[in-house]
């Protein structure tokens, strides 16, 4: 192609360019700033909204980062698939991956006086913001690796931080486990130690008890046995007492009897009568006078002795005794019973003997009777007339 065409050629895609260009800058001013490569300065704290009360994100240190915007003191960036805020003054100035290729007015591209060179001008300028925009697309393609890389480091640190700290965590708690373990295996120690102190003091207390309540039963039991002793003792002297209180009554009634026995055979042989008179007699005293003195008892037989002697009466004991009508235990059987069963005391058998001697209380009655008021000789229950 001659010098003219490529000329043409030149004019015409300076044209071309310029309407290109003009595009370009409207759009380019809709991005207002573009998009920036910043690094931080220092270390810096990415957080999830534009206040630094906010969740931390990520810690930045000497990494960069992709600006997305701005708003008061903060900065919005983007690192890797993180997406914050951090504080500007952080951050250091860094590379445009966006260059204003806006002409300074639209004017300046489209008057009728652009010339080739002014199409060729832009056309240059348009081919080194090109290169520009390719260098800033690749430092842009190649920061989110180099973020990435960053913080998947600060993710492993983290990630190793958090082992660490659990580490620790679970070493302080099996820490603090043995610790309760031990505590509690000193308490129990503690416990089994004072429970067999109790146990001890118990079974020292108990046996003290048993002891003092043996001393107890045997204090008791011996005096028991003791007062059983002299209460069997004092019976047997009582007993032994009352046996010879016994014996010697009786020996005195058997002495007694003797002695009536005698003076009977020796009244028998004087007043010319039988035993069997005697002991009627005695059966009839008994009968009417059992219950009264002795000598209302030889009153009694006195008066039957001196029908025997006196004249209009039968002349012998039994003869007087069994002469009708005349004493009631004759007529109601109780003479005829004592006879048979042979109950008669003593006294009456000694009374009889002695009325038959001749004991004469009564002087010479015929009749005695109970008393009830009457007038005459009165012993004891009966009066004598």
């Amino acid at each position: 192609m001659n010098t003219n065409g490529r000329r043409l050629c030149r004019h015409a895609a300076g044209w071309l360019t310029g309407i290109m260009v003009l595009s370009s800058a409207c759009g380019t001013t809709a991005m207002a700033n573009g998009v920036m490569l910043v690094e931080t300065a220092s270390v810096a704290d990415v957080h999830a909204e534009a206040d630094e009360t906010s969740p931390v994100l990520i810690t930045l240190s000497g990494t960069q980062a992709v600006v997305l915007g701005h708003e008061e003191d903060w900065t919005k960036v983007q690192v890797g698939e993180i997406t914050g805020w951090v504080e500007s003054e952080h951050l250091t100035n860094g590379s445009d991956t966006t260059q204003d290729i806006v002409p300074e007015s639209p004017e300046e591209t489209l008057t009728a006086g652009n010339t080739e060179e002014q199409i060729e001008q832009t056309q240059e300028k348009q081919e080194v913001s090109g290169e520009k925009q390719n260098a800033a697309d690749e430092s842009a393609a190649k920061m989110p690796e180099e973020s990435q890389t960053a913080a998947g480091q600060q993710t492993a640190e983290a990630t190793k931080k958090a082992e660490e700290d659990t580490l620790r965590k679970t070493a302080e708690e099996q820490k603090a486990a043995q610790e309760t373990a031990g505590k509690a295996a000193a308490a129990a120690q503690k416990a089994a130690a004072e429970a067999q102190k109790a146990a001890e003091e118990a079974a020292q207390k108990a046996a003290a008890q048993a002891q003092k309540a043996a001393e107890e039963a045997a204090q008791k039991a011996a005096a028991q046995a003791r007062k059983a002793a002299e209460e069997a003792a004092q019976k047997a002297a009582e007993e032994a007492q009352r046996a010879a209180e016994e014996a010697a009554r009786k020996a005195a009634e058997e002495a007694q009897a003797a002695a009536v026995q005698a003076a009977q055979q020796a009244v028998i042989a004087q007043a010319g009568v039988t035993s069997q008179d005697v002991e009627l007699l005695a059966a009839l005293i008994q009968c009417e006078a059992g219950g009264e003195s002795y000598v209302g008892q030889v009153a009694v037989g006195n008066v039957v002795m001196n029908r025997v002697e006196a004249a209009g009466h039968p002349g012998s004991i039994p003869d007087v005794i069994y002469a009708a009508g005349q004493f009631s235990p004759v007529r109601n059987g109780t003479l005829s019973r004592t006879l048979s069963t042979g109950n008669i005391s003593p006294s009456c058998r000694q009374a009889a003997v002695e009325a038959i001697a001749g004991s004469a209380p009564v002087g010479d009655k015929l009749y005695f009777r109970r008393a009830n008021g009457r007038s005459g000789q009165i012993i004891g229950n009966h009066v004598f007339y």
